[in-house]
């Protein structure tokens, strides 16, 4: 290194020392358009909170079977919890508007492409950025806990211990009938302080949050900004008044006065009384705290959003409330290289292939990419139509020892669900994982083509299967796919989706591949040629 590089790396880093906003700004640029690695912590808990039986939501089950927690994983690069909590009440829940979809993608590539005005931004809601504002929510948007009748006195027992030590001034009187009031200070301090600390940093919280938006609201207004932006000036005059009434609470740790602070609460409980004062006030601003807490998160999920789409290859607005849902050249977000699949569909289709032939990644890309087209108003492909519809899906059933259930049994539960809500017209797409793999041959032909006609009746059903007889059951209601392995070639799989019957039984040609005993495969290939005229025989009913 030259002595010039060298100075000015050490300038560089002497800068950094002194500035922590500059290194902080640093940051930003390097983690912009990455993969974030970050704890999450109650990011469930606005969703949790303010969920709405009358919206239509991601449901647990089709949230776990479609790897969600993971996808969320890959969207959260948030500077706060408040942006983590948004963003993931926002992946869960569908957006009926269409406009407002395109309004938040608007906002989004403004964000991406706005450097300057995107890092500004960053730096402010960094300021939130400690795990405890994730309690905000519960302060905010949870019932207010029940207070003790004693602490209701706190205020009254705080004015007579300056009356008495006023006294004790005036008329020279003994200074341990001061002391007095100070031991029973102590004692309340221990009792109350300890059990409301999490309360008492929520609402100094709730303070440094209107800080935050105040100074959001005071950035230079431009031609092409976020709608929260707007929003949070627009807000400017009822947030004032939130302000001030938690202003009192927030002022004692303000540098300079914390440790002023500690001799006023051993003297006077000065917090305390200040937390009285304030609790009983914030039901009256909860609508001012609100609002400000679904702005910040909002424009806090929207930069995150936006970091996404930046390593994004190929993604587009989808066209929304058509009949027909279409992808075009459709990715699964967690597959590093994805193989990119088009499908158009009106009505069900029935996919078939083997194990690892990539049937039950394409359907999850497909639920995926609908509910990002619904939620976040992208979808990661060329092009995408998407009707208004909810995802359901049965993808992974587990035995479950705790709960004594099969997995047979687990997955006909599933579908009952599917069958009951698809007839009450709450959902119109349904992804079925390999029906009824887990009983034998005959039942499970039986009672798939039976649920599949079915569901067809009231719903788009997207399944897949290993049992090729389904296709010739079916294919009057159910357009046909499948995915293929060639034997010959390196890695069996190409991972492209075909349209049309699939008969090739590759499965066993694979044992020869990977060097089983040539009796083995032989034996194997003439029991699959009696099996196969077995079922057909029986399926012909």
């Amino acid at each position: 290194m030259s002595i010039s590089s060298h100075l000015k790396s050490s300038l560089d880093h002497l800068l950094d020392f002194f500035s922590p906003q500059r290194r902080k700004l640093k940051d930003l640029r390097a983690k912009w358009g990455q993969v974030a690695v970050k704890e999450e912590f109650a990011v469930s808990r606005y969703f949790d909170l303010t969920r709405d039986s009358r919206k239509h939501t991601v449901d647990d089950k089709t949230w776990t079977d479609l790897e969600l927690p993971k996808v969320f994983e890959t969207l959260d690069s948030t500077e706060s919890p408040l942006g983590s909590q948004y963003l993931f009440r926002r992946l869960r829940t569908y957006v009926e508007s269409s406009s407002d979809l395109a309004q938040y993608h608007a906002c989004c590539e403004i964000l991406r492409s706005g450097s300057v005005m995107r890092e500004e931004i960053q730096l402010r809601l960094s300021a939130l950025q400690d795990e405890p504002n994730a309690r905000l929510a519960d302060t905010i948007f949870g019932p207010i806990p029940p207070r003790k009748f004693a602490m209701s006195l706190l205020p009254l027992w705080s004015l007579a211990c300056l009356v008495t030590l006023a006294v004790v001034v005036v008329m020279k009187l003994s200074i341990w009938i001061w002391l007095v009031t100070i031991g029973v200070n102590l004692l309340l301090l221990f009792n109350f302080t300890l059990p409301l600390h999490c309360e008492l940093e929520a609402l100094r919280g709730c303070y440094r949050m209107l800080c935050v938006a105040e100074a959001l609201a005071a950035l230079p207004p431009c031609s092409k900004e976020p709608q929260q932006l707007i929003a949070l000036r627009a807000q400017a005059s009822r947030r004032a008044r939130a302000l001030a009434q938690l202003g009192w609470l927030s002022a004692l740790h303000r540098p300079g006065i914390a440790y002023l602070t500690v001799w006023l609460n051993i003297l006077f409980l000065a917090e305390l009384v200040a937390y009285v004062r304030t609790i009983g006030r914030v039901d009256g601003i909860r609508a001012e705290l609100a609002s400000t807490f679904e702005e910040l998160g909002s424009l806090d999920a929207a930069v995150a959003v936006a970091s996404y789409l930046e390593r994004q290859q190929d993604y587009c607005a989808p066209l929304l409330g058509e009949g027909t849902l279409e992808l075009e050249d459709g990715r699964h977000p967690l597959i590093s290289r994805p193989v990119g699949n088009s499908i158009s569909l009106n009505r069900s289709a029935l996919v078939t292939g083997s194990n690892m032939s990539g049937k039950t990644s394409f359907i999850k890309m497909v639920g995926l990419n609908v509910i990002f087209g619904r939620t976040l108003g992208f979808c990661l492909a060329k092009r995408a139509a998407l009707p208004a519809t909810t995802v359901m899906a049965s993808i992974r059933s587990e035995h479950s020892v705790e709960s004594g259930m099969s997995r047979y049994f687990t997955e006909l539960k599933a579908i009952q669900a599917f069958i009951d809500k698809a007839r009450r017209g709450e959902c119109g797409l349904i992804l079925i994982d390999e029906i009824f793999s887990g009983t034998n041959t005959i039942e499970r032909l039986a009672a798939g083509r039976a649920i599949l006609e079915s569901l067809s009746d009231n719903a788009i059903v997207l399944a897949t299967t290993h049992d090729v007889e389904l296709q010739e059951d079916i294919a009057s209601r159910y357009d046909l796919y499948y995915f293929q392995e060639d034997p010959d070639v390196e890695n069996y799989f190409d991972y492209r989706l075909r349209r049309g019957r699939s008969s090739q039984r590759n499965a066993i040609r694979l044992l020869e591949r990977e060097g089983f005993p040539t009796d083995i495969v032989a034996a194997a290939l003439s029991y699959s040629e009696h099996y196969a005229q077995l079922n057909t025989q029986t399926s012909n009913f």
